[in-house]
């Protein structure tokens, strides 16, 4: 075996002190790191006595999966109920006459009550002194099977116009 000078060994111990120290800090910083990622887990994990963090997430999502399962039923409800409100009364209107000229103060009327699609109904009452007498006829698409009076024709236009839903009408209808 080759015999070493004092230099030589001095050198070689440098080196292994030099690699022993670099591996000291970076077995120290590996420790340090460590340290702060159990910190970090411990925290989310909880403190033992409060719910930890993945099981908070856990029922967050299961709350967001119901929540979304409700608003999938509400959504089909209210699909459901804008369909049927399609048929339902929408645009009405009422015009106020006169039937006879000795009679004042507007006690006849005929109403026109009419859904989305404009069939419906129109109902008309025609006070007298001695007498009252009610009819009404239906509608299809505006339209009626039977003959429509002045007043039947404009008690539908004026709930087509949307003007039925105010006093806007009342202003409007001429006095007959």
């Amino acid at each position: 075996m080759p015999t070493l000078s004092l230099q030589e060994i001095t050198l070689i111990v440098a080196v292994v002190a030099s690699v022993a120290v670099i591996a000291l800090l970076l077995l120290l910083f590996t420790l340090m790191r460590m340290r702060k990622l159990r910190r970090e887990y411990a925290i989310l994990r909880g403190d033992g006595q409060s719910q930890d963090i993945f099981a908070i997430m856990s029922q967050s999502l299961q709350r967001v999966d119901s929540i979304d399962h409700r608003l999938d039923g509400v959504v089909a409800a209210q699909q459901e109920q804008a369909a049927i409100s399609r048929y339902s009364i929408q645009k009405f209107a009422v015009v106020r006459y006169d039937a006879f000229g000795d009679m004042g103060g507007q006690l006849s009327f005929t109403a026109a009550l009419l859904d989305e699609h404009g069939d419906g109904i129109v109902i008309t009452s025609i006070n007298g002194r001695t007498e009252t007498r009610t009819y009404a006829k239906s509608i299809k698409a505006l339209a009626s099977a039977q003959n429509l009076s002045d007043e039947e024709r404009e008690a539908i236009a004026t709930a087509v116009a949307g003007y039925g839903r105010d006093e806007r009408q009342a202003a409007a209808s001429p006095s007959r």
